[in-house]
């Protein structure tokens, strides 16, 4: 006795087995590129991860570079406003004396 949701009798069209192939070959290439995209040096997820490091570090870069640039207009008003910060700057850094005056400068020890 036959049963009745048996395959004996059922006919495959023409050509569904090359699909199920094509398919199934087509499936399998676009896991294969999609893993290659992922794991790509220049496309991938540790490029992604680099820039993202990159990125943070240029913008830590970039706050550390208008910090200094706002210390060094602070700086340039600071002598715009007082002219005593101008000489001050002169006495300390480059040794100027005025006319009269008399410097000291400790000398180094010997080694």
């Amino acid at each position: 006795m036959e049963r009745p949701d048996s395959h004996a009798g059922k006919q495959e069209p023409p050509g569904s087995r090359s699909l199920v192939w094509v398919l199934l070959l087509s499936g399998i290439a676009m896991v294969l590129y999609g893993t290659g995209a992922l794991l790509s040096s220049d496309t991938g997820l540790a490029a992604l991860i680099r820039y993202r490091w990159e990125a943070r570090d240029l913008a830590r870069h970039k706050d550390i570079l208008l910090r200094q640039i706002d210390g060094r207009r602070d700086h340039v008003e600071a002598l715009r406003r007082d002219p005593f910060e101008m000489e001050r700057i002169a006495r300390e850094h480059e040794h100027r004396v005025l006319p009269g005056e008399i410097m000291v400068l400790p000398r180094k020890p010997a080694p």
